[in-house]
């Protein structure tokens, strides 16, 4: 299996392109919040299908800049950008809380928002390197909204 190294400087404020930007005060809450509640699309002000193509186009160009073998074909890059697109946009439809994805972890989060996207339709070689990199951005998803 082929891992996708990427600097956290990289990846997190791609990420928190994803994540809505918190309102007044400490952002403090009693209660856990629907990680679909931190998307940003869902608010009307922030990301919309576009952006989030571009978000995702970035993401996979930077995973393949990253040193080491070329973990995807030729060719396939937009394909698994866009489906990177279509299951990032699934977190909008996810109905854990907060505290239950970081619960999960980074890897069961990233299966369940798998499952909660449509199938990919992708070769092997680019549905394990749209894998890996669900894998990361759940990871710092759930750091990210970590109650």
């Amino acid at each position: 299996m082929v891992g996708i190294r990427l600097a956290s400087a990289v990846v997190t404020p791609l990420i928190k392109k994803l994540l809505r930007a918190e309102g007044a005060g400490a952002g403090l809450i009693d209660r856990p919040q629907r990680i679909s509640s931190y998307v940003s699309w869902r608010e009307k002000r922030g990301l919309d299908a576009a952006d989030l193509r571009t978000l995702a186009d970035r993401l996979v160009r930077e995973a393949l800049r990253a040193p080491g073998e070329r973990p995807l074909p030729p060719g396939e890059e937009a394909g698994v950008a866009a489906a990177l697109a279509v299951t990032l946009h699934a977190l909008g439809d996810l109905t854990l809380s907060d505290v239950e994805a970081v619960r999960l972890g980074p890897a069961a989060f990233a299966r369940r928002l798998r499952a909660a996207a449509p199938a990919t339709g992708l070769s092997r070689d680019a549905g394990l390197f749209h894998d890996r990199l669900v894998d990361l951005a759940c990871l710092h998803i759930v750091n990210l909204t970590r109650p």
